[in-house]
């Protein structure tokens, strides 16, 4: 697997609208179908794997998340994660179309790669980097954000009942007071 965006021919800062140009040129130039009355077989097999790679680098440098995630790869520091296909980033839905333009059908996963098998890996060290990267999601933040905020009412509230408490009763103690709501009780139900 190349790097993407040379395989497009595109800089590192290229636009969505730049990455979707040059895939078209991409796909219009090395699709199967353009080569398939060739008589080359290994022209009509190098240009199809041309447009699966260019349909890969596609994939990866339109999506947002896919993109960050594979220049973070770029810059050599998520090491920790191997890809399941060798094949590159849209590999299942090469598998499903033939040619690797099956856009949104899955791809290639990610899987983490287990304890000790990264260079330099102990086995009680902590993967920093992946604990970082769980939570910054946008997912976490929002449940954090939310039980935050419920914590903080909770404790809210737990002070206020106290507050309310002590200014409705003043010099009682607790059984003071449930003996006055018993004694008001009493005449409640003699009064009827």
């Amino acid at each position: 697997m190349g790097d993407h965006y040379q395989t497009l021919g595109l800089r590192r800062d290229a636009t969505k609208a730049e990455v979707k140009a040059a895939f078209r040129r991409s796909a219009l130039r090395d699709h199967p179908d353009r080569h398939a009355s060739s008589t080359d077989a290994a022209a009509r097999a190098d240009a199809a794997r041309r447009f699966r790679q260019a349909s890969d680098a596609y994939h990866v440098l339109s999506d947002d998340r896919r993109r960050a995630e594979y220049d973070l790869r770029l810059r050599g520091s998520a090491s920790s994660y191997a890809r399941t296909s060798s094949s590159g980033w849209a590999s299942s839905s090469s598998a499903a179309y033939g040619y690797g333009y099956g856009y949104g059908q899955g791809g290639g996963s990610w899987r983490r790669t287990p304890p000790g098998a990264g260079a330099g890996a102990s086995a009680g060290s902590i993967d920093w980097e992946f604990l970082l990267k769980a939570v910054t999601r946008r997912g976490f933040l929002i449940n954090l954000g939310f039980a935050s905020v419920l914590l903080s009412g909770a404790a809210f509230l737990d002070g206020s009942i106290l507050e309310i408490w002590k200014m409705n009763n003043s010099g009682k103690s607790f059984d003071n007071a449930m003996e006055s709501i018993e004694k008001v009780k009493r005449t409640h139900k003699g009064d009827r």
